[in-house]
């Protein structure tokens, strides 16, 4: 059985969407923690938290294993969709500066098949910690996101990563949306395909980059190919919040079985789709994504 060791934080979410507020647990750790779960994966959670939010770990599958890393506050976070556009999210957050050091990992490193790094905010995994795993041969996938996201006064919005090169030199694959994609570096004003052939060059062997409805961009240092993998239509629309956290899941889920780049993409981007289609975290199973991808004649996963 592969084993996932997964940092980041957990939050307190609250959810407005059609008028309609609820609240819950978040965090990109809680969305993954149920995709591996239901793909019968092992997986560590190292999570940053308050002692007095340890209510939140019961959201989590029962067969993950939870290593707390407590702290004096919380991370909490508004995800807003003022239209019908899942592309557009307004979030809104309290953001304590919570970092997973070297020494709040486990001891025994190597046992671990990949480590993903779910940071949500630049402080949450510093680089002497993505160092520390790098130095123990766990190959890192890593989602961008945290490290972009500044706070102004309680909104977010995304600055550039100025020092990038010294984090994706450890980094295996790199995931990352549209959005971030446009303002991670100076390549801005560049396509999404030179974009991720650009950030290649900094180590990752493969650049994901999801674009909600329309799917996702994937770039393999390793063959110099180019996917880009269609979004599938939901049945229905239920909640937005979390997709690009299960897309990765998923996708490493897959990679680390020895699928294919495209092969990936495209169970990940059924994953998504299926995870959209219920309040909350993914629900379903490997059996029954097939189910789904062979609705759509796709049999070769």
């Amino acid at each position: 059985m592969a084993r996932f060791m997964i940092i980041g934080p957990v939050t307190r979410d609250t959810i407005n969407r059609d008028g309609m507020i609820y609240h819950h647990t978040g965090g990109a750790v809680y969305f993954q923690s149920a995709v591996f779960s239901s793909f019968n994966k092992d997986v560590t959670a190292v999570i940053p938290l308050s002692k007095s939010d340890t209510d939140l770990l019961k959201a989590f599958p029962e067969d993950a294993h939870i290593l707390p890393v407590f702290v004096e506050e919380t991370m909490e976070f508004e995800n807003i969709y003022p239209n019908h556009d899942l592309n557009h999210r307004v979030q809104r957050a309290r953001v304590p500066d919570n970092p997973v050091l070297p020494e709040n990992l486990p001891e025994s490193m190597e046992s671990y098949d990949a480590a993903i790094l779910c940071p949500l905010s630049p402080t949450d995994i510093p680089i002497e910690t993505v160092k520390h795993i790098a130095k123990h041969d766990v190959p890192i996938y890593m989602g961008a996101q945290g490290y972009l996201r500044h706070l102004n006064a309680d909104e977010i919005i995304l600055k550039p990563w100025e020092d990038f090169p010294k984090f994706l030199k450890h980094v295996e694959l790199l995931f990352l949306d549209e959005a971030e994609a446009g303002i991670i570096t100076d390549f801005k004003d560049h396509d999404l395909e030179t974009i991720a052939r650009q950030l290649s060059k900094f180590g990752p062997k493969e650049i994901i980059i999801t674009r909600g409805d329309r799917g996702a961009l994937i770039y393999s240092s390793r063959s110099n190919e180019l996917y880009r993998i269609h979004a599938f239509p939901p049945k229905q629309t239920m909640d937005p919040t979390g997709l690009g956290d299960t897309y990765m899941a998923a996708y490493a889920s897959k990679k680390i079985e020895g699928y294919s780049s495209k092969s990936c993409g495209i169970f990940a981007s059924m994953v998504s789709t299926m995870k959209l289609e219920t309040i909350g975290v993914f629900k379903g199973n490997n059996q029954k994504v097939l189910e789904r991808l062979k609705e759509h004649e796709i049999t070769d996963i």
